[in-house]
């Protein structure tokens, strides 16, 4: 080659034509052809013989090589060699290529690339051609109808080198993604796991570069957005080659995961059931003629094996007395005969000391589908601890399960026998209710919810008067029963109680802030049993309704305003219905603090009562969370304000301007709403930079995993976030950790008395310093003196938000103030 230039090579190799790399050609195209476009024939070489069969021996119409393309895409791809030779002809193109399948018999076809230009013969013009065949290998075949449609199995390829990993639908559908390609994986695969397995896909990878092993009982709990939480269990990797021994594709890992939630769901509750009932389970497969029995046997009968091979019938019939021997075999041989057919017995077999156990059995013969058994399965319950048992339940009314505490049951009898006694002058019935439960349940997983419960029972149990009792009467929800109980110690319990929610709640699981709502009614003011619960139902609504009231204690008023509520919910409900008659959206004006100029404005819902007034903002939020309403409000305020700012930008506001709103708890939890948002804003023509989405930690708490998917989509988008209310929750400095937020919002809460208290002075400042730090912005709530301001500047805060700018005020009032 030194003897050439480079430039001569390269004329040299655009010189070469097809006769000189004929033998190439050759071995790398499926066949070549011919088109007489006049008559509509086509003639193949003797290749196409390998494909079609002999009938490729001789020229055909082209309507006959259509009938070898699949009949899906037959009209279409006729359709489209028909409009291609007539480009060519007419010169409109100089050269084509047709894609798309042919059929070699009834279950095997191959994928070609069909080239085709025209050429002359004779001075008659014909299109001539190639067909090259980019039918996938079995391995891509394989790969995808495993990663395709129509499978459930949780499958993978992890290319190391890309950081890129390619996922089997399963995953696509579960955890809502985009397409089977996860680009910058090892970054964001961690939004998909619970926060406590975070580490374990990471393990496991290492474990198996570094042994080529697994763990085959690892298990990892996954945050599906449609799901919740998805337990999977790891199924094995592999980065075998071609030859198919591991290390053979040192840059790809395979592996694949199967779905245990169910499984292991079921065996807790399982596990729980039968450990709860104290009930010997067996087990008996009847093809291989074995019997297996719990290990709890022991407790009837110490001696008794838990595993019984051949004819265990007459192994457990010899041990029974010979009064009921007989009705034992031949229930259980009818049900063996008669597969599907229950047993109900009572026998009595005899112990190895000779004492009669007295036992039920109870079963049913099933044929296992999945692994072709006919089995066998049962309880047997020693009915000498029947009576005891019975005693038991009748002392304790079913106690809870995990907290031991009597129930609703035993509450209501414990309290009839109270208001029933000549003795009773007095009585109150507390209820104590944890705030937003499920959303521990939701983050934290099943265990903690259930550590959350036992601990706060056993708060309730510590912090009790003296001649109160606990119980347990729902799963979130506790009732002290307090006899003569006056309403001044009832008010100070409730009062001393709320005070521990200032320190976070220890439990085996961890330690987590709660918050509580606590209501009371009084017998006599209640005469009945249902009265006085209803009564203290009715106070608890009244606390959970008004954010700010932490206990309550019923009075007649109490119900009149509950009536007030379910008629102002009927009423907001109808003007939903009637177009949102009566909503609207007032703007609150944010001022840049250094250069004092309006920036944008936050939206804020309003209604306005037929009479004119505009009603508490945070009744109607009441109204609206309490008739589920939320969604649909949420989907008009979103609409509302981009259409608002679609028309200030039409009349020339600033290109920078850009307006808050408020995402609703129900919105975040939705796997459209990104779409939604999006959707809005390409309706108006609004650009994602002049809205910013604000969330609070309430709407957080319902479904972290599912919140987390949506913020980093806005993020992705250009749609910025703010962390609203910051500083007010237990959660907000994990959340600013977890999610990318552009701005918080220090709730109003510590600015009111900053001039005043040093703590929130100290709070603002720091938290200042930390969101600048990590590169986010400041929004400060609720200025509204000018000492205020200059503090809050010297802090370094970012945005002001307050009275001391602006009222929230309605879109004409808004502009004739700042735009006109």
């Amino acid at each position: 080659m030194e003897r050439f230039s480079r430039d001569d090579l390269l004329a040299y190799i655009d010189s070469l034509t097809i006769g000189e790399l004929k033998y190439i050609v050759d071995r790398t195209v499926l066949c070549k052809f011919l088109i007489n476009p006049w008559d509509k024939r086509i003639m193949f070489d003797d290749k196409m013989q390998a494909v079609i069969g002999p009938a490729a021996a001789e020229d055909m119409l082209l309507t006959r090589f259509f009938q070898y393309i699949p009949e899906d895409d037959r009209q279409y791809i006729s359709s489209l060699y028909d409009n291609t030779i007539g480009d060519l002809l007419t010169g409109d193109s100089e050269s084509a290529k047709i894609s798309h399948s042919i059929k070699k018999n009834e279950f095997d076809s191959i994928t070609v690339d069909v080239s085709l230009q025209v050429v002359k013969l004779d001075q008659t013009r014909y299109v001539a051609g190639f067909m090259e065949d980019k039918s996938m290998s079995m391995y891509e075949k394989s790969f995808s109808q495993l990663f395709g449609e129509g499978l459930n199995s949780y499958l993978f390829t992890y290319d190391i080198a890309n950081d890129t990993c390619y996922v089997s639908d399963r995953f696509v559908h579960e955890f809502d993604l985009k397409s089977n390609v996860v680009e910058s994986f090892s970054r964001c695969y961690k939004d998909y796991i619970h926060p406590e397995d975070a580490d374990k896909i990471h393990e496991t990878f290492v474990q198996f570069i570094t042994t080529h092993l697994t763990d085959p009982d690892m298990e990892i709990r996954f945050l599906a957005p449609g799901r919740g939480e998805l337990i999977l269990r790891v199924e094995g990797f592999s980065d075998a080659g071609p030859s198919g021994k591991f290390g053979g594709e040192t840059r790809y890992i395979s592996g694949a995961f199967s779905d245990v939630t169910s499984y292991i769901q079921d065996d807790f509750l399982r596990t729980n059931l039968i450990e709860g009932t104290g009930a010997i389970t067996f087990y008996a497969d009847l093809d291989s003629e074995m019997l297996y029995i719990s290990e709890n046997i022991k407790e009837i009968f110490p001696e008794a094996p838990t595993q019984i091979e051949g004819d265990f019938v007459e192994s457990l019939a010899a041990k029974i007395v010979t009064e009921d021997r007989d009705r034992f075999v031949v229930a259980i041989r009818r049900s063996m005969g008669e597969i599907g057919t229950k047993f109900s017995i009572e026998v009595r077999f005899i112990r190895s000391d000779g004492s009669i156990a007295w036992v039920a059995c109870r079963g049913k013969s099933i044929e296992d589908k999945i692994q072709h058994k006919k089995i066998i399965v049962g309880m047997t319950f020693d009915l000498n601890k029947m009576n005891e048992v019975k005693e038991n339940v009748e002392r304790s009314d079913a106690s809870h399960a995990l907290t031991n505490l009597p129930g609703r049951e035993r509450l209501n009898k414990d309290l009839e026998e109270l208001i029933r006694s000549k003795d009773t002058l007095s009585a109150a019935v507390i209820l104590a209710d944890i705030n937003e439960f499920h959303s521990y349940n939701d983050r934290y997983g099943r265990a903690s919810g259930d550590a959350i419960i036992v601990a706060f029972a056993d708060l309730l149990k510590k912090t009790v008067p003296a001649d109160a009792s606990v119980y347990h009467v729902s799963i979130d929800s506790f009732a002290i029963l307090w006899p003569d109980a006056s309403q001044k110690n009832v008010t100070e319990y409730m009062s001393d109680l709320q005070e521990y929610s200032a320190a976070p709640l220890h439990t085996e699981e961890g330690d987590f802030f709660l918050t509580w709502g606590l209501s009371a009614s009084f017998y006599p003011t209640g005469s009945t049993v249902d009265e006085i619960m209803t009564n203290a139902e009715i106070a608890l609504h009244k606390v959970k309704q008004e954010k700010k009231l932490k206990y309550a204690i019923y009075s007649p008023v109490d119900l009149h305003e509950l009536k007030e509520r379910v008629d102002f919910e009927l009423t907001i409900n109808r003007c939903i219905r009637n177009n949102m008659e009566n909503f609207q959206l007032y703007y609150q004006p944010l001022t840049d603090v250094k250069t004092g100029d309006l920036v944008g404005a936050e939206a804020l819902l309003r209604w306005q009562s037929p009479g004119g007034e505009l009603e508490n903002p945070e009744k109607i939020v009441a109204a609206l969370e309490s008739t589920d309403q939320m969604d649909a409000v949420g989907d008009w305020i979103l609409n509302e304000a981009v259409k608002q700012v679609a028309k200030w930008r039409s009349k020339g506001v600033p290109e920078n301007f850009y307006v808050h709103i408020n995402a609703t708890a129900d919105d975040l939890i939705r796997k459209d709403y990104v779409d939604a948002v999006m959707e809005v804003l390409d309706r108006y023509n609004v650009p994602p930079e002049n809205i910013l989405i604000e969330l609070t930690e309430t709407s957080l708490m319902k479904n972290m995993a599912m919140c987390r998917k949506n913020i980093n989509k806005l993020h992705k988008a250009g749609i910025r976030t703010a962390l609203d209310d910051f500083g007010s929750g237990y959660s907000s400095f994990n959340y600013l950790k977890e999610l990318p937020v552009d701005e918080i919002k220090i709730d109003k809460s510590f600015v009111d008395d900053m001039e005043k208290v040093e703590f929130n002075r100290s709070f603002i400042s720091a938290m200042t310093m930390l969101a600048h730090s990590i590169g986010k912005g400041v929004v400060v709530e609720g200025v509204e003196s000018q000492s205020q301001a200059d503090k809050l500047k010297e802090m370094g805060a970012d945005i002001f938000q307050g009275y001391l700018f602006g009222k929230p005020m309605s879109v004409f009032a808004f502009w004739n103030k700042y735009f006109s």
